[in-house]
């Protein structure tokens, strides 16, 4: 068997009772110019949004897993949310360490933060 030297996350998938609305928001919020449909790629990985009737509405523990989206311009990610009818905001924009945070609920109850890193003459 040969070594495997290099590993990468192909993709997430994220289970719910209605995969078109939940791949409807992430594409309304993260990238806004994607095709409709069940996969999307986000910064060259998928995340895959299917359809599951073995789960509850709601995450359970929806801190337990928090999907990152790294992004240049965490002001223009948080307009798009705010347009949105419902946005539950966990943690509004805040500084930490290297840049700025926020976190957000998706329809299904996961977390999804928005991860900003610094840019130069950032300091908000």
């Amino acid at each position: 068997m040969a070594e495997m030297t290099e590993v990468r996350l192909g993709g997430l998938v994220l289970g719910g009772d209605d995969p078109d609305r939940l791949s409807a928001w992430y594409r309304a919020v993260f990238v806004p110019s994607a095709e409709p449909g069940t996969v999307l790629t986000v910064g060259g990985s998928r995340l895959i949004f299917e359809r599951r009737d073995d789960l509850e509405k709601s995450a359970r523990e929806p801190g337990r897993i928090l999907i990152n989206f790294y992004v240049e311009d965490i002001e223009a990610v948080t307009a798009r949310l705010k347009a949105m009818d419902g946005t539950r905001w966990i943690r509004p924009v805040e500084e930490f360490g290297p840049g700025l945070i926020a976190t957000v609920e998706d329809p299904d109850g996961n977390y999804a933060q928005i991860v900003e890193f610094a840019r130069t003459g950032a300091g908000r």
